[in-house]
């Protein structure tokens, strides 16, 4: 009886080591998408200020283009409120 015990903690340490790896994983890779677009947008930002009319046609383009590919799901996406009353 003494040792099924210490086996199934055990396996709840390793579960919850586990599970704190892929969070401690999980935060640091939206760390890294975080910096990657933070300078992305002070790159735009930069090529928005040299004031060249292209350049700054050619980030406003981009920015229409990828909101127009890849936000078109929210267009479908339903809330329903969870109250129906209020």
């Amino acid at each position: 009886m003494w040792q099924g015990t210490v086996v199934n903690q055990f396996k709840f340490k390793l579960i919850f080591v586990s599970r704190r790896r892929l969070r401690v994983l999980h935060h640091l890779a939206q760390t890294l998408l975080h910096f990657l677009q933070f300078g992305l947008g002070y790159m735009l930002m930069l090529i928005a200020m040299t004031f060249n009319v292209w350049l700054f046609l050619s980030v406003l383009f981009g920015a229409t283009l990828g909101y127009f590919l890849f936000n078109y799901r929210q267009l479908f996406r339903v809330d329903i409120p969870q109250d129906p009353c209020h």
